[in-house]
């Protein structure tokens, strides 16, 4: 059987191949991208924005970077923050405003009340089906909740705030249990059940029901906060959120659409890119050592950039962004936070990471004439390592924190757009007539 399929398979590579000069003529934006690589416009949004650059004369022109949620630049949001922010971003994103004091008090305690997950889920649904992709288990888990809903197909925008709600206070149990099934029944370790403390904010559940002995510190706390902040949402374009705005335009329920979702941000391509960070700068580290001279560094950028080395990608992870060009705001949330967790736990790869930065960032605008700089996944993955999170579970919590920016974008769609997203292909194939 294996060799008719691959005979078939090597058949339409030859006669199915399409020429890439077709997709100019045609003015076809491959990836939905224009020529200058900025994103084509697919829609509208009050949600958030991510600001990078300016146009002039069809040319991106640098600029600092912003990210607005609501409007209110993630900066500030992080400066509102006293204690635990990342409930009051989820309130911020979903009812368009910054939460005074009582209305802050009241979500929280709705989020609270909803931590728990339905009877038997537990049992039935997580721990009899481990996987070893915790974000296949976690889509599963999520379409599962479906039976668990009285009106499961109720899409209206107020149906839909109210399971939302429910499914975002649910992320710390079903991201941490899967991960707990996974470490127990295929990886024959012991199985650690906790069951979430209603004391406990959003971050620090998830750092309590994930660990063992569920101790852990007020800066690890905090800094895991920081994380699902900046992660919260980036734009109604990025892929994710796009392929969860195509989902529920078909009016398909609310969890069928987050599973899409979760879907997407399990592509290396999306979601996985602070891990391929950490993989290139322990090869490094292994290589030179944390304390290498700047040109022992450089000439490993130099081989990076030339595909000798690490991966021959001829790409430097963590650097350069599709929109972001002098800065992007949540590598310099996430850079602060990452050095007071260093301090903390006198870890010395965060100078090595910080050195690094500094000279790929100069590397890449002289040899390749463009303007560019760390973006999140460059410290996020070295975060979660100091926080001791295992590499499992670094996806899960990327998306527990983007289920909220996925259902506001959701929400608003339906409510102003309403159309089924449907575009169009050209076909370039031969006719029998």
């Amino acid at each position: 059987m294996e060799d008719f399929l691959y005979e078939k398979y090597t058949d339409l590579l030859k006669d199915g191949k399409i020429d890439l000069e077709l997709y100019d003529l045609y003015a076809v934006k491959r990836g939905l991208r224009n020529n200058n690589g900025t994103g084509v416009l697919v829609g509208l949004t009050k949600v958030s924005e991510v600001s990078g650059y300016t146009m002039e004369n069809n040319e991106k022109c640098p600029k600092k970077g912003h990210l607005y949620y609501r409007g209110l630049d993630i900066r500030k949001v992080a400066e509102k923050t006293k204690d635990f922010g990342y409930e009051n971003t989820c309130f911020l994103l979903l009812f368009g405003h910054y939460p005074n004091k009582e209305e802050s008090l009241k979500f929280k305690q709705i989020i609270k009340e909803n931590y728990d997950l339905p009877d038997g889920f537990l049992e039935n649904i997580i721990l009899k089906n481990p996987s070893q992709s915790l974000m296949n288990h976690i889509s599963r888990c999520i379409l599962s909740l479906y039976s668990f809903d009285s009106s499961p197909d109720d899409i209206t925008p107020y149906a839909l705030i109210l399971k939302g709600v429910s499914l975002i206070a649910k992320m710390p149990a079903i991201i941490s249990y899967s991960l707990q099934a996974k470490t127990h029944y295929l990886d024959r370790d012991s199985l650690h059940i906790h069951f979430p403390k209603k004391e406990y904010s959003f971050a620090e559940n998830i750092l309590y029901l994930s660990r063992n002995d569920g101790k852990f510190t007020e800066l690890e706390a905090k800094t895991l906060d920081m994380c699902l902040m900046v992660h919260a949402d980036h734009g109604g374009g990025n892929n994710s959120a796009f392929v969860g705005t195509v989902v529920s335009s078909t009016l398909t329920d609310l969890y069928s659409m987050i599973s899409a979702s979760m879907a997407s941000l399990k592509g290396p391509r999306h979601g996985g890119a602070n891990m391929a960070v950490l993989d290139m700068m322990q090869v490094l580290a292994e290589d030179i050592g944390l304390d290498a001279e700047e040109e022992v560094i450089l000439d490993r950028i130099e081989k990076l950039l030339n595909k000798e080395y690490f991966d021959r990608s001829g790409l430097i992870y963590g650097i350069g962004h599709a929109i972001y060009t002098i800065s992007d705001p949540r590598c310099e949330l996430l850079r602060e936070k990452a050095r007071a967790l260093a301090i903390q736990t006198k870890n010395k790869k965060f100078q090595f990471y910080e050195r690094f930065e500094k000279l790929a960032i100069q590397v890449l605008q002289s040899k390749k004439n463009m303007q560019c700089c760390a973006n999140v996944d460059f410290y996020s993955g070295l975060i979660y390592e100091m926080l001791n999170i295992p590499r499992d579970l670094f996806i899960p919590i990327f998306a527990s924190a983007r289920v909220v920016g996925w259902i506001a974008h959701d929400i608003e769609n339906l409510l102003y757009c309403n159309k089924i997203v449907r575009p169009a292909t050209k076909y370039v194939g031969t006719k029998e007539e």
